[in-house]
């Protein structure tokens, strides 16, 4: 990807639930960490914050959040309508644009392998539309 980018969303299918993310979490926020090179030294606090997203998914909840405080975020947003949907963001220019469109890339290729029908749209964040 050769655009500037500050926001990659990966938006799955409308059949997909969270509980149906259960199973590949762990592996998706282990990659996420890895690829945006965030892997905290603390692994305790990682499986803590996987346990505790896990629960909600297992539960077919959205997951309470995690990695607030990185470069690179990767958030599931509060929904009103359509699908489940993830999005990768820097925060406030603190990554360049390429580590998001790598990340995104990245864990999209990996839920690709793993059956979960989706699609990737870049800056569809309300604050990014329109500034390309």
């Amino acid at each position: 990807m050769s655009v500037k980018v500050r926001s990659g969303h990966i938006k799955f299918d409308k059949k997909v639930k969270y509980k149906d993310l259960a199973p590949v979490f762990k592996d998706m926020y282990l990659r996420f960490l890895d690829k945006s090179s965030q892997m905290p030294e603390d692994e305790e606090v990682t499986y803590m914050l996987i346990r505790e997203n896990l629960i909600d998914l297992e539960n077919n909840r959205k997951p309470e959040g995690f990695n607030r405080q990185g470069k690179t975020r990767m958030i599931f947003p509060i929904k009103t309508k359509g699908g489940i949907e993830l999005y990768i963001y820097r925060y406030q220019h603190s990554t360049k644009s390429t580590d998001v469109a790598k990340v995104t890339e990245s864990l999209s290729a990996f839920l690709t392998q793993k059956k979960l029908k989706h699609t990737v749209d870049w800056d569809d964040m309300e604050m990014h539309r329109g500034k390309k």
